[in-house]
Parts: structure tokens; C-alpha cells; sequence
């Protein structure tokens, strides 16, 4: 997002903007806007980060972020349709509204989502009408039609700092990869002193637990996929064995992958 842009979605002369791309990769740069956004990727999994809080977004579910919100973006998916609606936030705001929550895209805010697809710029009452009236009902049906869904627990902090966040993307990348503090300070000359410390004072948490976070949010990124059993996902991020695997899950998200799984499914269908 451009300062062009960022000018034109918090332009009082429009209710809403609308802003739909076709992305390979999302730019992870800090946003801040005076228009609430609705988020919803078709064809990826999100990963939104706050200055609090850490969630994810998978596939057929959309997410409201609050006016004046900080938050950037991340995903390892590729070619995501990242449909983007900002909306002039009414003087009285519906509770569910005044935080980042996610819902489930049930399918009559999916037909929405989809009519809506080749849409483009600032909405107002006076130059379409139509679209204008779409809009609202859309906000209008977010508090009425679905409860926040709680069933993505992730909360970890997030780098700080730009050297940071290039070993996050690095540890995304190979993940399955039982990289120590010291293999990883090596690959970015530092020591791992130096590393040690950058983690505990940019996030407060250890390299260890950080690893442990990503490592969850790519597991349940695949289970989103539905197409591996949780012996093949425990592999590809890194646990040689199902029960070491299964316990660190539950001790983060405080859920069985088995049944994480079941509700997931239950959600979708």
C-alpha cells in the first residue's frame, strides 16, 4: 500500500474504498488507516500481526480490523486474491466491530465477497448508489450473522526489528530445518549471544519459543489444506515424533491436533 493510496482509503468524501490485488507475496510493511478494513484472501492463509497479537486467517474465513489499528501482514502462500474493503466506521459501533476479530464466510457473505470482486476506489452515497448500498449492508450483516470465531489461538509476539523479521523468513522457509540459535546466528553473522539477546529485548521471548510459535502457525496453516495426516504435518515442520509434536500443540494452543482438526472441518463445512 502506497501513500497514494493510504490518502485515497482515508478520504472523508468516501464512505468506503475498495481495494482488491492479485499478490505473490504481501508486502509486510506497518499499516495504519482511518477506515475499518475487511480482510478476506481466496486461494491463501494470513497471517495478521498487531501490536498484541498474532492471528490467523485461513481460507473462507474474513477478518475486521478496526480505524486506527496498527498491524502488517505475512503469508508464505503464493497468488493470493486478497479482497480489501474499507469502511467508514458509524459514530455507534456494534461491540464486535470495535476490535480485530474473525468470522467464518458463510455463503451469502462469500456471494457478497465474489459480486463484488471487480470493484475498485472510493464509494460514496452520490457517485454509486448501488455499491453504496451493498456496502453497508455488508457491515451491517458482520455482527449479525456470525460470532467471532475463537478456534485460532495464536498470540505470539512478532519481530521488531528489520534483522529479526529476515530470520523469521528464514525459519519460515525451512522450517522443517532443527536449526539451533547458533546454525542461525552463524547464517547472519552474529553470535548466538548477540541473537540470544536481540530475542529477549525485541520480543521477550526466547529463540526457542519463537521457533515453536512459527512452527505451530505453519502446522496449522497445512491443516487448513486438509491434505496431510498430522504425522506428515508433525515431519514437514520440523518433529520426528507424532506425541513430542501432538503435546508441544496442546501445550500452545491449548487443543488436540485431532480435534483442532475436527473443528476446523466443522467450520468449513
Amino acid at each position: 500500500m502506497d501513500q497514494e493510496m493510504l490518502t485515497a482509503i482515508n478520504a472523508d468524501n468516501y464512505d468506503f474504498y475498495v481495494a482488491h490485488t492479485h499478490v505473490d507475496r504481501i508486502d509486510s510493511r506497518e499499516y495504519l488507516h482511518q477506515k475499518g478494513r475487511l480482510l478476506y484472501a481466496d486461494g491463501g492463509i494470513i497471517h495478521v500481526f498487531t501490536a498484541t497479537r498474532h492471528w490467523y486467517l485461513p481460507g473462507r474465513f474474513y477478518m475486521w480490523i478496526p480505524a486506527h489499528t496498527a498491524y502488517h501482514l505475512e503469508s508464505s502462500s503464493s497468488r493470493i486474491h486478497l479482497y480489501s474493503f474499507y469502511f467508514k466506521e458509524p459514530k455507534e459501533l456494534q461491540q464486535v466491530l470495535s476490535t480485530p476479530n474473525i468470522f467464518l464466510s458463510n455463503d451469502l457473505m462469500r456471494e457478497m465477497f465474489l459480486f463484488a470482486q471487480d470493484w475498485s476506489g472510493g464509494i460514496n452515497k452520490r457517485n454509486d448508489y448501488t455499491k453504496y448500498c451493498l456496502l453497508r449492508a455488508m457491515l451491517a450483516l458482520i455482527p449479525e450473522m456470525n460470532a467471532p470465531i475463537d478456534t485460532f489461538p495464536i498470540q505470539h509476539p512478532y519481530p521488531k526489528s528489520e534483522k529479526l523479521r529476515h530470520i523469521a523468513r528464514y525459519l519460515n522457509m525451512n522450517i522443517d530445518q532443527p536449526f539451533t540459535i547458533e546454525e542461525v546466528a552463524t547464517q547472519f553473522g552474529m553470535s548466538s549471544r548477540s541473537l540470544s539477546r536481540l530475542f529477549k529485548e525485541d520480543m521477550g521471548i526466547s529463540y526457542i519459543r519463537f521457533l515453536r510459535a512459527i512452527r505451530i502457525s505453519k502446522a496449522l496453516e497445512l491443516m487448513s489444506e486438509n491434505k496431510y495426516s498430522i504425522l506428515e504435518i508433525a515431519i514437514r515442520i520440523g518433529y520426528n515424533e507424532l506425541s513430542s509434536f501432538s503435546n508441544i500443540f496442546t501445550r500452545v494452543t491449548g487443543i488436540r491436533p485431532s480435534v483442532y482438526m475436527s473443528k476446523i472441518n466443522a467450520y468449513k463445512h
